[in-house]
C-alpha cells in the first residue's frame, strides 16, 4: 500500500515490531511535531467533482527533515515494512507549500513505490 513514513508507523504499531523501533521513532516524530508545521491544506475540494488529495514532499532545502525521515524509513525497514525513497524533479502544480514542504498535486507519470 503507498503511504507516507508518519502513516507506515501505525502499521509497525498494529502488527507489532520491536520496543527499540517504536521508541526511536517516537524521538524522530517528537522532533517533526516540534520543528515541521502541520500543512494547512493538503486537499483541493470541488462542488461537481471528487477532491483532489495532494502529496507530501520535502522541499529540497529541508536537509535535517530529509535526513531525519531517512532514518524513520530505516527503522520502519528494520521493522519489517518496504520501503522505497521517491524523488521528483518535475514541476508540479502545489496545493501549499512552506520552507521545509510542499503538498503537490499528484500526475498519473508519478513513480509509484509499489508500482
Amino acid at each position: 500500500m503507498e503511504t507516507g513514513f508518519f502513516h507506515a508507523s501505525w502499521y509497525l504499531h498494529q502488527n507489532g515490531c520491536q520496543d527499540w523501533i517504536h521508541g526511536e521513532l517516537q524521538n524522530q516524530f517528537d522532533w517533526f511535531d516540534k520543528h515541521l508545521p502541520i500543512p494547512a491544506r493538503v486537499g483541493r475540494y470541488f462542488k461537481r467533482r471528487n477532491p483532489i488529495w495532494g502529496i507530501c514532499w520535502f522541499h529540497p532545502d529541508a536537509k535535517e527533515a530529509i535526513s531525519r525521515a531517512r532514518y524513520c524509513a530505516w527503522l520502519i525497514e528494520e521493522g519489517g515494512l518496504p520501503v522505497r525513497s521517491i524523488r521528483s524533479a518535475r514541476q508540479r502544480e502545489v496545493l501549499w507549500r512552506d520552507a521545509h514542504q510542499i503538498v503537490a498535486k499528484p500526475t498519473d507519470d508519478l513513480l509509484k513505490a509499489f508500482g
